[in-house]
C-alpha cells in the first residue's frame, strides 16, 4: 500500500506563516516600493536597513506565494499585486488583508470558542475585537466597491428605481449599483455610527442627490416604503433563523408587484462544504460569538418561496461570494 504523501498536510500546518509573509510584505510595503521597477535584494535591504539574505528569504517566499516575480537577482510585482497591493492606488486592499491578521487572537481560542459557542438570538455580544478600524475601514470599503461592481456585471437592475439597502455598512454595495445604473436611487439603512460614515463615502463618490442615508433598526423596525428593489449584502449570517424568514416576508410586503430581492454574501453552497473562504468565514463568526453562522443558499431560496418570492435563482461572483435574486409574483 503507498504511503499517502504528507504534502497537504504540512502545507495546511503552515497556511499561518504564507499569511504572515503577505502581511510583512504589506508592512514592509514591498509592492509600492517596487511599483516604479524591479529592484534587486540588496536595494530593498538597504532600504529597510536589513539583512539582504533576510529580505532575500523573504522575497523568495513572496514568489512562491504568487505576490512577486523573479528574474535574476530582481524582484517585481505580479499583475494581482500591482493592481491590489500598491499603496496609493485606486484599488489598493493591503488594508483590508491586513485587518485578517487582527483576528488572529480569536483563531487561536477557536478551539474552547467553538465548545462554547451556542446559536441563538437575545444571548450573544458579537465581539468588536475584529471590527476594522482606522485605515482598515477603507480598505473594507475598496474591497466591497470591488464585490458591488462584480454584482452590477451579474445582476441587472435596468428596470428597477429604487433600492433599500438594508445594512449597507459604507455604502459600497449602493455606490457601485448606481454608478452602473444611472437611473437607480438608493436608501440605506444602518446604526448611526455606521450612517455616518456612508453619509461621507456617498458624498466623496458624489452620490449625495441619489442615495440616501437613514439611521435604524431593519430587523425591527418598520422598512422604508417606496423602493422596487431590495438588497441584502453580507446581513444575514448576523441574524438567527427565525430573524432571516420574517425579514423576508417583510422585504416582500414592502416591495411592489414584480420587485426584487438581491442577497449577497459568503453563502455556502449546497452541501455546506464550501467555498473553502465562506467555511471559514463562518468558523470566524463563531469565534467572534455571532448569534448563528452563513449557511447553503438552498436554505435562502427555500426561505424566500416560503414568504412567496418566485423566479429565484443565483450564482457567484469574483471575489468568491454567491448572489440569489428573487421577484415578487
Amino acid at each position: 500500500m503507498t504511503r499517502p504523501s504528507l504534502a497537504p498536510l504540512l502545507e495546511l500546518a503552515t497556511a499561518y506563516q504564507r499569511s504572515r509573509v503577505l502581511a510583512v510584505v504589506l508592512e514592509l510595503e514591498i509592492p509600492t516600493r517596487l511599483a516604479t521597477g524591479s529592484r534587486s535584494a540588496a536595494q530593498l535591504a538597504s532600504d529597510l536597513d536589513a539583512h539582504p539574505l533576510a529580505i532575500g528569504r523573504l522575497l523568495d517566499a513572496a514568489v512562491a506565494l504568487g505576490l512577486l516575480v523573479r528574474s535574476g537577482d530582481c524582484f517585481a510585482d505580479t499583475p494581482i499585486a500591482a493592481a491590489h497591493l500598491v499603496k496609493g492606488r485606486g484599488d489598493y486592499l493591503g488594508d483590508a488583508l491586513l485587518h485578517s491578521a487582527r483576528a488572529s487572537q480569536a483563531w487561536s481560542e477557536l478551539g474552547p470558542r467553538i465548545r462554547a459557542w451556542r446559536p441563538g438570538p437575545g444571548t450573544h455580544r458579537p465581539s468588536t475585537e475584529a471590527a476594522p478600524v482606522g485605515a482598515e475601514i477603507d480598505g473594507q470599503h475598496r474591497l466591497a466597491l470591488l464585490a458591488g461592481e462584480a454584482l452590477a456585471e451579474a445582476v441587472d437592475l435596468s428596470a428597477h428605481r429604487r433600492l433599500l439597502d438594508l445594512g449597507g455598512g459604507t455604502g459600497a454595495m449602493s455606490i457601485a449599483l448606481c454608478s452602473r445604473f444611472e437611473q437607480l436611487r438608493a436608501v440605506i439603512v444602518e446604526r448611526a455610527g455606521v450612517a455616518k460614515e456612508a453619509r461621507v463615502r456617498v458624498g466623496a463618490a458624489g452620490l449625495r442627490e441619489r442615495i440616501e442615508v437613514t439611521s435604524g433598526d431593519f430587523v425591527r423596525e418598520p422598512l422604508p416604503r417606496g423602493a422596487d428593489a431590495v438588497l441584502l449584502a453580507n446581513v444575514l449570517s448576523m441574524l438567527d433563523a427565525g430573524e432571516v424568514r420574517a425579514l423576508f416576508a417583510r422585504a416582500y410586503d414592502a416591495l411592489p408587484t414584480d420587485g426584487l430581492v438581491v442577497i449577497t454574501g459568503w453563502m455556502l453552497d449546497e452541501h455546506a462544504t464550501g467555498p473553502l473562504l465562506a467555511t471559514l468565514l463562518s468558523l470566524e463568526d463563531i469565534a467572534l460569538d455571532a448569534p448563528d453562522v452563513e449557511r447553503p443558499w438552498p436554505i435562502y431560496a427555500g426561505w424566500l418561496a416560503g414568504a412567496g418570492f418566485e423566479h429565484i435563482q443565483g450564482d457567484t461572483l469574483d471575489p468568491p461570494l454567491s448572489w440569489l435574486v428573487a421577484r415578487k409574483p
